[in-house]
């Protein structure tokens, strides 16, 4: 038998193939390899195992590793892998896509073995053509549709032999009768199975044994005849209790179920969940189910998990009586903790003190104590180990792998900003409580926490939810009409004023200080209209801040003038070729193509001549022949300084790509790329350049300062050497240039501003703004704070570039950085995916903010350390989805802390003083504490303690001794 460890699994598994390419650190790599070959072990003697790593730890890589672990155990093996919709199924296959490329491949065994379905058709084609299916669970509710309906209708009377006036007596009953009887010969089941295929599954469709309580078509006929098929519900339920079975019968049987994101079928009685437990009842030999959040609410939502392991062909019989041990043994564990973290809170400092001692002394604390004090804490921290260590941890390592990213406890800095209403901002929430009390007071409906849970969002929200529109706003009469009637308009008023609601108002504040800083910060909000006032707040204030910053450098300016004159004029210098400006943001190939330093300068008249030769035989347009243009007299000098290089040093390689080109006769006019294009604004025409090319100008573009472009040699070297993909890296370069060259002048950005402020403090003058001293004070800006901040950010952002596929770098050019944008939201219309892409760029946008949709799922943590949570919610797992957007292996966070381990991922919970928002706080916070402490993670008074009085600090050692383990490795 083969020993399945490290050796054995990296002979067709490489997990550290990308490691470099996604900053991964080895012990991750090292981490994933003990999970895998875990969960095989696990699987040995299990029907299913939970891998439940902390978001961001990378399950989904471990799942692949588990499924490459099984096909190369069984290359035969059927694989399904079930994901909570469209969005992740795109995700997995992107992943077994990558899994197999490049030249050091992840795992080749995936290559043409899967297929994807996005509806059960679909489905049941490819798990017979492909040994790996990928599949959403919302496929489940396809099927439903009047056709397939139709057919099923069909297919029972077929079954049942039912015929003329009977059958059509059914249809008339069921849907208001339009529903038709179908001729099963030229119809497919869901385009797939023929009639002869179902004939043998035709009975288990139809009927259910009495113990399975199922309500299926005969049922309805044979107990209640023709009105049977009068109650639509009962008749939808049979048909999608006959669809799902149908199905089950049509798949091949599963070697292993993937079910990603599990904790979606929390709820059993949901149509996912019942398909995925009827479909799939003892068709599968074992699972896989990842989920970094087992339970949400309580720790009852786990026993939905191990139901559905009891549906694998490999499930024991006493499973059930297994899980009600567990369950009763977590029981006594919460309610063991619960009594000593009561006790503990009450303690003494110095009775707590003198635990810590005997703790220090004996951490078996077995007495005798004199101090009933002593010895009834004492009690209580044994019976907790002991229950800890008997059952709770052997139970869950049996079912469960879970990692933990131990150091976020302390580099998650959590900010609790609580804002109390003020001014003008606190008479909506003293009129909404008069109009809740006067509701109360006559007996009407409330949805007093939903009201107010709006109106601690933003005044928007509350304007726009049930009590303040739609129908109730025609319900109320007398003092309710009236109160609705000024709270509705006092709202509309506020609305237009963000800085009176104090969230809105912290939050834009926030987010914009962060952004002056260079900090992305990643916005949660789950208001449409709350999201909507932000984004435009947002907006309008940074407006506002960089206009400031103008202001700043030219004071007296007028104040309109800076957006619709003054800065377009100085953004269109920087891109037109007749100001010398022109040169400021373009790449000098003699110096990060050529590298030739100061050599051209020994050589300017020589240069000079020789590129007034060129000049002479340029054909242009009428403009750039009669005024100097300086994208021409750029090209002529450095094809003039590399045909003097390459005569004055015989041993120049005259195979290099970028020699070539320069000396290239079309590179007069058509640039580096040798192809005219719009973004270069290439001049071709018939007309000769009138002006010559004089010495101080050959040296200005030959010399080599420590330009824009020279401290980014190394990152664009970097960038255009490794790409291996087909594309043209030439036309790519020069086009990646020109858009950052556009992106640093784009209106929102501090590029201009920042450069003339340190003109000004340089004594340049600005009235008006002269090309020539300010192209010779750039050098000068890329040394100050904000010069080097930009080149930072460049920088950043071109390593980003380098290791995108050409998908995404072509996005990259021709979408975000043609279109900058400050602030992204979800309702732009866009796709998770574009928001993702944009968002990980180190450039713009600086803010994003998020609905649900990009809660799970995605990575936007390339870029970006800071999240707000401005809607709370009431569950504790959404909050920890939220944060592992950013907090995952490779992000920003991580890079910064290999350089300072003070670094941080700030986390900030914005709260309206003395509403619900306080309240659930309190509740999400303390359901998190038990997510946190039964998963693995130490006891933490201090994180969940909401008193004033904070809790003694627990024994050196204690909190460590009472975690569960649940790591890949044994403990």
């Amino acid at each position: 038998m083969t020993t399945r460890d490290r050796t054995w699994l990296r002979s067709f598994l490489d997990l550290g193939a990308r490691k470099e390419r996604d900053a991964v650190p080895e012990d991750d790599i090292l981490r994933q390899e003990d999970t895998v070959l875990r969960a095989l072990a696990m699987l040995d003697e299990r029907p299913g195992v939970v891998l439940a790593d902390e978001v961001g730890m990378g399950k989904t890589y471990e799942a692949l590793g588990l499924m490459a672990a099984v096909r190369e155990r069984d290359p035969n093996a059927r694989i399904t892998i079930l994901t909570p919709g469209p969005d992740l199924n795109r995700k997995w296959e992107s992943e077994l896509h990558r899994f197999g490329e490049g030249e050091r491949p992840i795992h080749r065994g995936f290559v043409g073995q899967f297929g994807v379905a996005s509806h059960l058709g679909q489905f049941l084609h490819a798990a017979h053509t492909h040994p790996i299916v990928v599949a959403p669970i919302t496929l489940f509710s396809s099927g439903k549709g009047a056709h397939t309906e139709s057919y099923l209708l069909s297919l029972y009377f077929h079954w049942k032999s039912l015929h003329g006036s009977t059958v059509n007596a059914l249809l008339r009953r069921y849907h208001d009768g339009d529903r038709d009887v179908l001729d099963l010969e030229d119809h497919r089941f869901l385009g797939y199975a023929s009639l002869a295929e179902l004939e043998p599954h035709l009975k288990r469709a139809f009927t259910a044994p009495k113990r399975a309580q199922a309500v299926t078509l005969d049922s309805l006929y044979e107990e209640h005849g023709l009105d049977g098929f009068s109650n639509d519900r009962a008749v939808k339920a049979a048909l999608r209790h006959a669809r799902f079975q149908l199905v089950r019968r049509l798949i091949p049987k599963q070697e292993l179920l993937v079910v990603d994101e599990a904790h979606k079928l929390k709820n059993a009685h949901t149509v996912r969940a019942n398909a995925v437990a009827t479909i799939f009842d003892k068709h599968f030999e074992r699972a896989a189910f990842l989920t970094a959040t087992p339970f949400q609410l309580h720790v009852g939502e786990l026993r939905q998990v191990f139901n559905l392991f009891a549906r694998a062909r490999t499930a024991p019989p006493d499973l059930a009586t297994e899980i009600d041990t567990l369950f009763a043994h977590i029981a006594d564990y919460q309610d063991a903790y619960r009594a000593f973290e009561t006790a503990w809170r009450r303690c003494d400092p110095a009775i707590a003190g003198e635990i810590r001692a005997l703790y220090a002394a004996d951490p078996r604390l077995e007495g005798p104590f004199d101090d009933p004090t002593h010895q009834s804490i004492a009690q209580q921290i044994r019976r907790l180990r002991r229950i800890k260590n008997e059952h709770i941890e052997p139970l869950f390592r049996s079912w469960m792998i879970r990692s933990l990213r131990e150091s976020k406890r302390s580099y998650r800095k959590h900010h609790r900003h609580a804002r109390l209403a003020d001014g003008p901002g606190v008479l909506p929430f003293l009129l909404y409580e008069r109009f809740i009390a006067e509701l109360y007071r006559q007996g009407q409906s409330t949805h007093k926490v939903a009201v107010e849970i709006n109106m601690a969002s933003s005044f928007g929200a509350a304007r726009t939810g049930a009590l303040l529109s739609g129908d109730d706003t025609t319900r109320f009469t007398g003092d309710l009409a009236d109160y609705q009637h000024l709270l509705r308009s006092m709202l509309d008023d506020l609305d237009e004023h963000h800085e009176a609601h104090p969230k809105t108002n912290f939050v834009v504040d926030d987010a914009l200080t962060a952004a002056e800083q260079g900090d992305k910060t990643l916005v949660f909000c789950a208001r449409v209209a709350t999201l909507s006032r932000l984004a435009r707040d947002l907006k309008a204030a940074w407006h506002t801040r960089v206009i400031d910053r103008w202001l700043h450098a030219l004071p007296g300016t007028p104040r309109d003038d800076v957006f619709t004159k003054l800065q377009p004029n100085l953004r269109d210098r920087f891109q037109d070729p007749s100001d010398a400006l022109y040169l400021a943001l373009r790449e000098p190939y003699c110096q990060t193509l050529l590298y030739l330093e100061t050599w051209p300068l020994d050589f300017i008249p020589e240069i000079t001549e020789r590129a007034n030769t060129a000049l002479a035989q340029v054909r242009t347009t009428p403009t750039a022949a009669s005024t100097r243009d300086y994208q021409i007299a750029k090209r002529c000098i450095e094809q003039a300084t590399a045909f003097v290089y390459a005569a004055r040093h015989p041993d120049a390689d005259p195979q290099d790509e970028a020699l070539r080109r320069l000396t290239h006769p079309d590179y007069l006019t058509l640039g580096l790329d040798l192809t005219k294009d719009d973004l270069e604004r290439d001049r071709i025409g018939d007309y000769t350049p009138r002006w010559t090319i004089p010495p101080d100008l050959t040296a200005q573009i030959v010399r080599p300062v420590r330009g824009l472009w020279m401290y980014l040699r190394g990152a664009l070297e970097a960038a255009f050497t490794s790409h291996d993909d087909g594309t043209d890296p030439w036309t790519e370069r020069v086009a990646l240039v020109e858009r950052l060259a556009r992106y640093l002048t784009y209106q929102d950005a501090l590029l201009l501003p920042d450069l003339l402020t340190s003109a000004v403090e340089a004594g340049l003058p600005t009235t008006p703004i002269p090309s020539r001293p300010l192209l010779d004070h750039l050098p000068t800006f890329w040394s100050t704070p904000a010069g080097r901040s930009t080149v930072d950010q460049l920088n950043r952002f071109l390593r980003y570039y380098t290791h995108r596929d050409p998908r995404e770098r072509a996005e990259i050019l021709d979408v975000l950085l043609a279109e900058p944008r400050f602030v992204s939201q979800t309702r732009d219309g866009e796709s998770r995916e574009r928001h993702r892409r944009a968002f990980n760029t180190p450039l713009y946008p600086m803010i994003l903010i998020a609905n649900e949709v990009m809660q799970e799922g995605l990575d936007l943590h390339r870029s970006c350390a800071r999240i707000v949570h401005h809607d709370l919610a009431w569950n504790p797992a959404q909050l920890e989805q939220r944060v592992g957007r950013i907090d995952r292996i490779g992000s920003l966070t991580a890079h910064r802390r290999k350089r300072d381990d003070q670094a941080s991922l700030e986390v900030l919970y914005p709260l309206v003083s003395r509403t619900v928002d306080e309240r659930m706080y309190r509740v999400v916070k303390t359901r998190e504490k038990w997510l946190e402490f039964l998963l693995g993670a130490p006891p933490d008074l201090e994180a969940y303690d909401f008193e004033e009085v904070p809790a003694p600090h627990l024994p050196e050692g204690l909190a460590e001794e009472l975690r569960v383990g649940l790591g890949p490795v044994d403990p």
